[in-house]
């Protein structure tokens, strides 16, 4: 299964939740790409942020790591934490896995290919 293309990106976690969408770009069994999406934390607000991510396919399995970010917009400071992220690659149009930071703060994502809903 290629992963290359565009996918819709939702994630969640025990302080709020991730809506957006990831770039990624598969070469063998190495990916690297983009997560731009919105943080929406309970009781503080949102801010908007682009991760540059690497990682790898091994089997049926994808391991991403955030390598560097980027706050685009955001009413107050952040201290982001870059998360790996590891999911089961059981269907070509869905992604589902966890992720965990380097606080040990663990969130439940999902990724869904967007030409999948064009087929």
């Amino acid at each position: 299964m290629n992963l290359t293309g565009q996918w819709h990106f939702f994630e969640q976690f025990e302080a709020g939740f991730d809506m957006g969408y990831a770039i990624l770009k598969q070469n063998g069994e190495q990916i690297t790409g983009t997560l731009v999406y919105r943080e929406y934390i309970y009781e503080e607000g949102s801010f908007l942020i682009a991760i540059r991510v690497e990682g790898e396919v091994i089997e049926d399995r994808l391991m991403l790591r955030g390598q560097s970010y980027e706050i685009i917009e955001a009413p107050f400071a952040i201290e982001y934490c870059l998360d790996d992220r590891i999911a089961e690659l059981t269907n070509p149009h869905k992604i589902e896995g966890h992720s965990v930071d380097d606080q040990n703060l663990e969130g439940r994502f999902v990724l869904r290919r967007v030409n999948a809903y064009q087929a």
